[in-house]
């Protein structure tokens, strides 16, 4: 086997998710780009419309499925983790030692428009529509959102747009893996993510969003503001007053990148009827929620055999890096964004958790993802600032910082940092506990599902 995973960036995060659960199984160590390194410098690939009108997404989830094949092999699991794509699950699938399917993939379809500014929304809602009358016509399970944050993903505007499938039910291809690998009667974690939006309706189950998960309100992208125009005015456009589509109606849907389709919960509830299996439904209004449950069940995996926890690793975004986490007995805590209301959320969970584990070490690796650089003018926080928050809990020596070259810069080399922690991982190899988090623990756990 190889000893690391590529990711392909093409169906986004359901993959990054997945790969980093199974990485922590196989000990391997996650790339967020195919081909991964070297060369440093990777070909993003994007499709036509045409290409990704003709798109196979039956295909698309065995690609999902399939990098656990190494693990699953003829294995058969108490539980099984599927629902929205999130850093937290990530750490408690491998706090349970079980696989973890996103609810979710991406398909960056390239921008074809003659319009001369980037801002326009137009040529997005033309490629959405497009796309998604053949897909929600030809996988009935998938509805079809269009994301478009003209502030934090800037550098894609008038490029490529982000068109996600979003399931609302269970696609034939999971069903198909969850009846092979869960055990009868086993249990299926169904996580959900309210977390809301104001959309754009162009068709039959086919959104537009403007905006992304951040301090900046859903509101405030459609209307503009102060700060927005700043930002805007850093960028050398004149576009002014938000951004806006005259012609469809707004309506209000859970998050494009974090929330699961309203439709989901029932169809699971369905399903697992349907096949006998116990469900344990997990639900919280901000993708970061569920640290708390997370870092509780990786407690308990970390001392179950008598050993002790090592300290933190602050994973944002996709500066995941549970390989480590396991090997290392680390507590993991994962947030959404390098943005202000995240670090503020994590500031209070980590006030909770140094309570909740007073006699884990002081210590923490702070996993930073780069950030458009120009996004620190409106809501962003540079490693500068997520360490002086950090430093509440820890002292500053004991916080490593890998990849980050300047502090106050938004930017850092995400190649060396994933092979660096992949170096540290090794150093505890052979040290992880054994022991899985059960079901039954859990459950044990009611309390902190909901908090």
């Amino acid at each position: 086997m190889k000893e690391e995973l590529t990711v392909a960036p093409t169906i986004g995060g359901a993959y990054i998710y997945a790969a980093n659960t199974v990485a922590a199984f196989l000990k391997k160590k996650v790339y967020p780009y195919l081909p991964a390194p070297p060369p440093r410098f990777v070909e993003f690939r994007t499709y036509t419309p045409k290409e990704a009108l003709n798109l196979d997404l039956n295909e698309q989830c065995q690609k999902i499925t399939g990098i656990y094949e190494d693990f699953v092999e003829d294995r058969r699991f108490d539980a099984i983790l599927f629902g929205a794509p999130n850093g937290g699950i990530v750490n408690l699938a491998t706090a349970m030692g079980i696989p973890y399917l996103c609810s979710q993939f991406r398909v960056p379809v390239t921008i074809e428009s003659e319009s001369m500014s980037r801002d326009n929304l137009e040529p997005y809602a033309k490629i959405a529509k497009f796309v998604g009358k053949r897909w929600t016509n030809r996988y009935p399970w998938s509805s079809v959102c269009c994301l478009v944050d003209p502030v934090h993903d800037r550098m894609d505007l008038g490029v490529y747009a982000h068109v996600r499938s979003k399931f609302k039910e269970i696609p034939p291809v999971y069903k198909e893996f969850i009846q092979r690998y869960l055990k009868p009667r086993g249990t299926l974690i169904f996580v959900n993510v309210t977390y809301p939006w104001i959309k754009y309706r162009l068709g039959s189950h086919t959104y537009l969003q403007v905006g992304g998960l951040g301090e900046i309100a859903p509101k405030e992208y459609l209307k503009g503001s102060e700060r927005l125009n700043r930002f805007l005015a850093l960028e050398g456009t004149d576009h002014q007053g938000g951004w806006n589509l005259s012609d469809y109606e707004l309506v209000r849907r859970p998050e494009s990148e974090w929330g699961v389709e309203p439709e989901l919960k029932e169809a699971v509830l369905k399903y697992c009827k349907q096949r006998s299996y116990d469900v344990l439904y997990l639900e919280h209004a901000h993708p970061s929620g569920f640290n708390t449950l997370a870092a509780h069940a990786m407690h308990q995996k970390h001392t179950a055999d008598g050993g002790e926890c090592r300290g933190y690793s602050i994973n944002i975004f996709w500066g995941l890096c549970p390989t480590l986490a396991l090997r290392a007995r680390l507590l993991s805590c994962w947030v959404t964004f390098t943005d202000r209301s995240s670090l503020r959320i994590l500031d209070q969970q980590l006030n909770r958790l140094t309570k909740d584990f007073p006699e884990v070490p002081k210590k923490a690796v702070l996993g930073y993802y780069w950030s458009y650089p120009r996004t620190k003018t409106v809501d962003i926080i540079s490693p500068g600032g997520w360490m002086k928050m950090l430093s509440k809990y820890f002292s500053p020596e004991e916080v490593q910082t890998p990849g980050v070259n300047d502090l106050e810069s938004t930017v850092h080399d995400v190649f060396r940092y994933e092979d660096e922690l992949y170096e540290e991982s090794r150093k505890h190899a052979g040290q992880e506990s054994s022991y899985n988090v059960t079901i039954e623990d859990l459950k044990a756990l009611a309390a902190l599902r909901t908090k």
